[in-house]
């Protein structure tokens, strides 16, 4: 279980738009870029995935009404 705290501390980065975290005089590798970058894609889908949920039930919701 992650703690609160954490958890607060993760969401607000994933939510930061990607920026690669490296700078040209200390590169990290490419796996770890990588993985980052993977990390928000994950988030980002995932969110995407949410709405595109709502806004099926809200469809299905509107086309059961007579």
């Amino acid at each position: 279980m992650v703690e609160p705290g954490r958890r607060t501390k993760l969401l607000r980065d994933l939510e930061m738009d990607f920026v690669p975290d490296y700078d040209a005089q200390n590169m990290p590798s490419a796996d770890k870029r990588a993985a980052y970058a993977l990390e928000h894609i994950a988030f980002r889908v995932s969110r995407i995935e949410q709405s595109l949920a709502k806004i099926a039930a809200a469809i299905e919701t509107a086309l059961v009404k007579p």
